[in-house]
């Protein structure tokens, strides 16, 4: 079985944690009695994140428009900012600032995600089973030194590409960022070690994929599928350390999800 890689299996693994995890916040989200926007939008978030690595695993075995659609969006422009947005409500207090972010954020949503699967051409002859989405998505050369078309030729990514690193970087500051504030303000505090240690993994998996995605465009993929599912694990070990006692309505609020988790596609 070709499409059997160890890119597959880590996709699969991806997939599942974040699938789970996704389905844990929301039910929190839900059974909270003020169903606060933040659990919402990391809600959404990482189901953007589950989406992607289940597309990821689905054009291991099959060429499919809508989920490379859907895989390229994701990790291109949705992951990152939603999980920000998470933050954003938590840190963000004045006004609507953090609602005006959201605003701006449905709008780019619904209008890069119709381009991208309706008004994108694609290159299916570029796909293969257990392809590696990472390389074959856009123009490359073989060991020969020959140009080799990608399933989106360099012409057909411009109005998708020019969003993405705006969006990756606001998501990842704010994810990574707000991590890192809550764990040094509940450390001097001496208060909740369990979420001083929780917001420290999140942090670090939120680095973890950020990192892949940036090798990407220095034309390195290896760390691409390893930085994604040990991103979700990581991020996925902290939401446990950061939930395992009552939130208290006095305490600095803590982010519980990922950054960039699929940034990764330029």
């Amino acid at each position: 079985m070709e499409f059997v890689t160890p890119a597959f299996v880590m996709s699969v693994i991806s997939a599942a944690t974040t699938g789970v995890f996704t389905l844990l916040v929301l039910r929190r989200w839900w059974q909270h009695p003020r169903r606060p926007p933040y659990l919402l939008a990391w809600g959404i978030g990482l189901g953007m994140y589950f989406a992607g690595t289940l597309s990821q695993v689905v054009l291991a075995l099959v060429w499919s428009p809508f989920f490379f659609a859907t895989w390229y969006w994701t990790g291109a422009l949705m992951v990152a900012p939603w999980l920000g947005q998470g933050t954003a409500y938590l840190l963000i207090r004045r006004g609507n600032i953090a609602r005006n972010i959201q605003m701006a954020l449905l709008l780019v949503m619904c209008m890069t995600f119709p381009w991208t699967l309706f008004f994108t051409p694609f290159n299916p002859q570029a796909w293969h089973p257990g392809a590696d989405m990472t390389v074959i998505y856009r123009d490359h050369t073989d060991a020969a030194g020959n140009l080799v078309p990608g399933i989106m030729p360099g012409e057909s990514r411009g109005t998708v590409r020019f969003f993405s690193p705006i969006m990756n970087v606001w998501g990842t500051v704010l994810l990574v960022g707000g991590a890192i504030y809550s764990a040094r303000a509940f450390r001097r505090r001496a208060i909740l070690r369990n979420r001083v240690i929780g917001n420290w993994f999140i942090a670090a998996g939120g680095l973890l994929p950020a990192l892949g995605g940036v090798l990407i465009r220095l034309g390195d993929p290896s760390l691409k599928y390893l930085g994604e599912m040990g991103g979700a694990i990581l991020i996925f070990i902290g939401f446990v350390y950061t939930t395992s006692v009552p939130d208290k309505e006095d305490a600095p609020a803590v982010p519980v999800a990922a950054a960039g988790l699929r940034q990764d596609t330029p």
